[in-house]
């Protein structure tokens, strides 16, 4: 499992150089994770039809001019899903009682491991893709931008995934195993500067943990 420590070090809010000690922090964090976790994904090709702001999919229609725009010049996307499984969860569950320093630097190497999951298997599809001469655009997920958190719903069941990957979710359509994220993937005819999801680009400038470029 690859694990990104600038990552993670500014999902724990650290601005610059990291401490030795919270360095082996984290490291000792990645290290339990790379035992408790077991990174799963679910990928599924469909066709799309952005009319105005509605984007028609054979798993839903949703009406968002963010997502809309992003997948202007598609005729396909992915459905996407990834996991890092309910032993990261029951691991994470089990410090917040006991150590809550150690339960936060698990959290963020888990959010820093299921970004690189999520990256190594786009780069996986881009060069699947190559010899049709399509690119893929950064994932779009529910709860961004406009895109409801509700299209969860269909997502996980366009990709059975609560039987591929057991992910499912809550009633208030939060996943479970926490550390688990679903998004649209664009298959583009041109090239982007950047296939991977960056935080850099989202309209909420505000947030604590924006990526900067």
């Amino acid at each position: 499992m690859r694990f990104d420590q600038k990552e993670a070090f500014r999902y724990l809010g650290v601005k610059g150089e990291a401490d030795t000690s919270l360095s082996s922090l984290l490291e000792r964090a990645e290290k339990s994770l790379e035992e408790a976790a077991v990174p799963r994904h679910a990928v599924l090709r469909i066709p799309v039809a952005v009319e105005g702001s509605l984007v028609r999919t054979p798993a839903f229609t949703a009406d968002c001019a963010a997502l809309a725009k992003h997948l202007k010049n598609c005729r396909e996307v992915y459905l996407f899903a990834a996991t890092l499984g309910a032993g990261a969860d029951r691991l994470m569950a089990r410090y917040i009682k006991v150590d809550m320093a150690f339960a936060l630097a698990l959290q963020a190497a888990a959010a820093s491991a299921l970004e690189c999951y999520a990256d190594d298997i786009a780069k996986e599809l881009s060069r699947s893709l190559e010899k049709e001469g399509l690119y893929l655009l950064p994932r779009f997920s529910p709860g961004y931008s406009g895109f409801p958190i509700e299209f969860q719903t269909e997502i996980l069941a366009a990709l059975s995934a609560d039987r591929a990957i057991g992910l499912s979710e809550t009633a208030s359509h939060m996943l479970t195993p926490l550390k688990s994220i679903t998004a649209l993937i664009g298959l583009s005819p041109e090239q982007q500067p950047c296939s991977e999801h960056k935080c850099a680009a989202c309209p909420n400038t505000g947030c604590a943990y924006r990526k900067e470029s």
